[in-house]
């Protein structure tokens, strides 16, 4: 077996296997997300950090400082993913941020990768988005640094090989299933001969939904996540949070304020509660912020307000300390992502 198609295995291992998670099982949610993973000069790394969505859905996350291997390096890795199933929709979200990135030994360079990847069905309609996706601070081969978000399946010849940007492979027949995996770098070189030499993705991204309507018991809950702002001024999240019949009060979040360096992490939640006939919900509860604990998070409100929910749904949350002090509030209508509200 070749790199390049050892390389297609590992993928689809690590992105869910695309075609079999949208066809395993009626009314399922996968997600998967990584930083990165390099296969150069005989190296396997990764994929590092890497979560995996339950088929029933839920939270995960996890984070990384730094990371130095052969052709590859970065300061800060964080990823994210989050689904739900409900009675009339399933949703999921992932979110893969990079931040310091150095290839080649300089070669590609960025500031920050951001790959984000949205899947939501109600039975009838099933799709999938990369929309939030972006490069912060690009540069090619020494070029001056620039913020974009490139068309997908980008290519770029480089020395030895090829660079794709947003690389985005779709599964599903858009009726019940869809799925969509978004690698936001992804280098591939080559020797005289044709032999691939390294294979190396940056920030992948990956959601899907398998759903056909049915009754499902339980109290209101929501799921999901995303981005706030554009370029530089970035915050990218993910939450599930809500009530589940006698299981009472259930919650995850994880909230990174790029921007300000900022680091919020929660495995509970203490209220919850829907806001008056809207779509909306809030909930809080404690947290540790930059790994040390004694602070507050307030979801003051999260709306699903339709679909898609880029440029629709929004967020809005602050984070205190012991004594009550405001450390960082943000709120706005969702560049990336998407919410999903279960009003069981």
């Amino acid at each position: 077996m070749n790199l390049r198609m050892r390389h297609y295995v590992l993928s689809i291992a690590a992105i869910g296997l695309l075609v079999g998670a949208t066809n395993a099982r009626p009314n399922s949610v996968s997600g998967e997300a990584f930083g990165i993973s390099v296969n150069a000069a005989g190296v396997t790394v990764g994929p590092t950090p890497h979560v995996v969505l339950p088929p029933d859905g839920g939270m995960v996350s996890d984070q990384l400082l730094r990371i130095a291997v052969p052709n590859a390096a970065s300061t800060t890795l964080g990823v994210v993913t989050t689904g739900s199933i409900g009675p009339n929709k399933a949703s999921a979200q992932s979110s893969a941020t990079v931040e310091g990135v150095n290839l080649l030994n300089g070669v590609v360079r960025a500031a920050a990768v951001v790959a984000m990847s949205s899947s939501t069905a109600d039975g009838s309609t099933a799709t999938s988005t990369g929309e939030g996706s972006t490069l912060i601070g690009l540069s090619i081969s020494g070029g001056p640094p620039v913020d974009v978000t490139p068309s997908a399946n980008t290519q770029i010849a480089i020395p030895g090989g090829t660079l794709t940007l947003n690389e985005q492979i779709f599964e599903g027949d858009g009726v019940h299933t869809r799925a969509l995996t978004v690698n936001m770098i992804h280098v591939v070189l080559q020797d005289p001969l044709g032999t691939i030499t390294a294979d190396i993705v940056v920030s992948s991204a990956h959601s899907d939904v398998n759903f056909v309507p049915a009754p499902k018991a339980g109290n209101a809950f929501m799921t999901g996540g995303g981005k706030l702002g554009t370029g530089r001024d970035i915050a990218t999240f993910g939450f599930n949070a809500g009530s589940r019949g006698a299981g009472g009060l259930h919650g995850q979040l994880q909230y990174t304020d790029h921007a300000q360096g900022l680091n919020v992490h929660s495995l509970s939640i203490d209220s919850f509660g829907l806001t008056g006939e809207t779509p909306c919900v809030t909930f809080s509860g404690s947290a540790r912020v930059n790994n040390v604990d004694g602070y507050r998070f307030t979801v003051n409100s999260a709306c699903d307000n339709g679909e898609p929910g880029v440029g629709h749904d929004t967020f809005d949350i602050s984070v205190s300390d012991s004594r009550g002090v405001v450390v960082n509030s943000r709120s706005g209508t969702l560049t990336g992502g998407n919410l999903q509200l279960h009003p069981e």
